[in-house]
Formats: C-alpha cells, sequence, structure tokens
C-alpha cells in the first residue's frame, strides 16, 4: 500500500505533492499523458487580483496568495536551481470611456486600503505608443501593480522535480473505491491517502450537486507569438476579454478564449484566430509576428466557480484537489494539505 498518491501533474497535484512531501510523507504522482497535459500549461500565465473594492474573503485570500507566492517561488527555485520566469510586471486596462475613468478612480482608495502597501493602483495619462495603440486608451489606461507573470510551463518543471522520481505517467483513472485508484491499464493501488487533481477530467469522479454536476471544463484558447522587439519589460495587457502577455525571448502570449460549450478541448479555431486579430489591433508589436504555438485545453471550472478543495464527498481516504479555472497557477501553493488528512 501506498501512502500517498497524487493522480494528476497539473499545478494542484504537483502543489499538494510538494507540501506533503516536504512534511515528511512518501508520495507517488500517476500522470495519463505529462506534466502540465492539461489546463496547467498555459502559455498566458497571468497572476491578477480581483479589483480592489467590495473586499471580501475571496478578495482577501486572492491577495495573500499573490503576495506569499515571490517567496514560496524563491524557495522552490533554491530547491530545484530551476527558473519560473516570475515577474510581477504590472498590468495595464485601456480606458475607453469616461465612465471607465470614473470607475478605476474611485478604486483607487480601495486599493491603497486593501492592497496595504503591497503594490499601486495608478491612473496612467500616456501609454507606450510601441505597447499600446494610442487609440485604444482615450482616457488613459490603469496600471495594476499588483499583477505579474509566471512561465507556467516552467514552474510546473520546477515542481516536478522537486517531486522527484515517484512521478509515474502513462496512468489514466478508471474508477475511484474507498483508498483504491483502478486505473485503464488495470492496475489498482491501494494508499492511506488519494488525492484526485485532475483538473477538469475530476468531475466525472464526483457525484452530483442538487441534480447537477459538481464542475465543468470550461475550454481556453491561447497563443504565442514571436516579435522583432525586446518585450521583457514591457506590462501585460488586458482589455475586454483579451490578454497579450509579454514573455521572456522574444515572444508574446495572447487569448484566452472562455467556451462552455465545445466539441475537442485541444482543438483550436477561429475564436482563437479571432482573439489575435484583437491583440494585434491593441499591440502594434503584434503586427507581422509569427504565431510560434496554438494552444488549447479545458479548464476545471467548479459550480460554485472557488476552488474544490478537500475530502471526497462519499468515498474514505480519497481528497479533491481541482476548480482553479483562471486562478490555479496563483492559488495553487496555498492549499491547505491538512484538509486532506
Amino acid at each position: 500500500m501506498e501512502d500517498v498518491l497524487i493522480i494528476g501533474a497539473g499545478i494542484f497535484g504537483l502543489s499538494v505533492a510538494r507540501k506533503l512531501r516536504l512534511a515528511g510523507r512518501d508520495v507517488m504522482v500517476a500522470e495519463a499523458a505529462g506534466v502540465g497535459a492539461g489546463a496547467s500549461a498555459t502559455p498566458l500565465g497571468v497572476l491578477a487580483p480581483h479589483a480592489p473594492d467590495h473586499w471580501n474573503a475571496k478578495k482577501e485570500a486572492q491577495f495573500r496568495a499573490l503576495t506569499s507566492l515571490p517567496d514560496y517561488l524563491a524557495a522552490l527555485e533554491d530547491e530545484t536551481g530551476q527558473g519560473v520566469g516570475y515577474v510581477r510586471c504590472g498590468r495595464l486596462v485601456p480606458l475607453t470611456t469616461e465612465n471607465q475613468r470614473r470607475a478605476w478612480e474611485r478604486r483607487l482608495p480601495d486599493a491603497v486600503e486593501n492592497w496595504r502597501g503591497a503594490a499601486s493602483l495608478e491612473l496612467v495619462e500616456r501609454v507606450d505608443a510601441d505597447w499600446i495603440a494610442p487609440d485604444a486608451t482615450p482616457f488613459g489606461a490603469v496600471c495594476c501593480g499588483l499583477s505579474a507573470r509566471i512561465d507556467a510551463r516552467r514552474y510546473l518543471a520546477a515542481m516536478a522535480a522537486s517531486v522527484g522520481d515517484r512521478l509515474v505517467t502513462g496512468m489514466t483513472l478508471e474508477r475511484l473505491e474507498d483508498g483504491v485508484a483502478v486505473f485503464t491499464n488495470g492496475e489498482r493501488i491501494a494508499a492511506k491517502l488519494i488525492v484526485l487533481a485532475t483538473g477538469a477530467a475530476a468531475f466525472a469522479h464526483l457525484p452530483e450537486v442538487e441534480g447537477e454536476p459538481a464542475g465543468r471544463g470550461e475550454k481556453g484558447q491561447a497563443a504565442r507569438l514571436s516579435v522583432a522587439i525586446d518585450v521583457t519589460d514591457r506590462p501585460i495587457i488586458y482589455h475586454d476579454g483579451a490578454y497579450v502577455v509579454p514573455r521572456e525571448g522574444g515572444e508574446v502570449a495572447v487569448g484566452a478564449t472562455s467556451e462552455r460549450y465545445y466539441e475537442d478541448a485541444a482543438m483550436t479555431d477561429m475564436l482563437l484566430d479571432e482573439k489575435i486579430t484583437r491583440a494585434r489591433a491593441l499591440c502594434p508589436a503584434l503586427q507581422g509576428a509569427q504565431v510560434v504555438e496554438r494552444w488549447a485545453a479545458a479548464r476545471p471550472r467548479a459550480a460554485d466557480r472557488g476552488l474544490l478543495v478537500g475530502p471526497h464527498p462519499t468515498l474514505q481516504g480519497v481528497a479533491v484537489a481541482t476548480g482553479g479555472f483562471k486562478t490555479g497557477l496563483a492559488m495553487a501553493h496555498m492549499l491547505d494539505v491538512e484538509a486532506f488528512v
């Protein structure tokens, strides 16, 4: 019998595995395809807070996650010798109407109070015309200093290195029983603790809640483009559902779609083309940029849009960690493994 079996090598599975390993547990990770094969390996890697007004417990938890993440990542990099590409680069939101500008002006005191000096929220009158098209900012822009970016794939690789050689691929979960995981290859693995962390696929192994699924996969599409200028120090741009994210190595990521209904979670289509077109219009640096990757995956969205973390509702010795949707990369290191044991 295993001590701990984690099913899934995305950001939630690897985060739980690392925490339990550092707490002295013997951890095995079983993964169907490969590290970050699902939604965790997004090209975007955006770490952005909610607006600072109307403060509540959810916003406080996200704030604590974003402000504690740099120290967590520094420790991970020291442990593994692998960088994760974290940069507190800020995020620019173009303001296209006077009402938008007034709304953000009202939020400035809220940022001072609720972000408690960790970062600033500022109105910007002039933007870099090489980075944001001037006609996109007729009323200036707002700069969120708490926003950051991370190379999700490098982050996952460092987490996998921390977990060590007890990560086994080619293990597709068929079903769960009390204290036992049964895989499609016929293997049955019993463990003192099993943690289901297979992202959107986890909902198929959970009972319905009041006649509705516990969650669903919501498809997201994104792309990487190669640009001719150095964008390393540029801020993220977010406008009307479209992200433009600078990356190392002369690349920019754009996205993402949010699709409730789809046939193939891994297939890209015209919806991504539309995002790329919008991003090119927003960011002059993307004019003529070559698309080097098109990416799509189903992101796990719990029914209440929150994190689904804790004991399985019907099975003994089984816990669940999923539902990060758009916040998994920022929140995973905060998961309370005491809720599992």
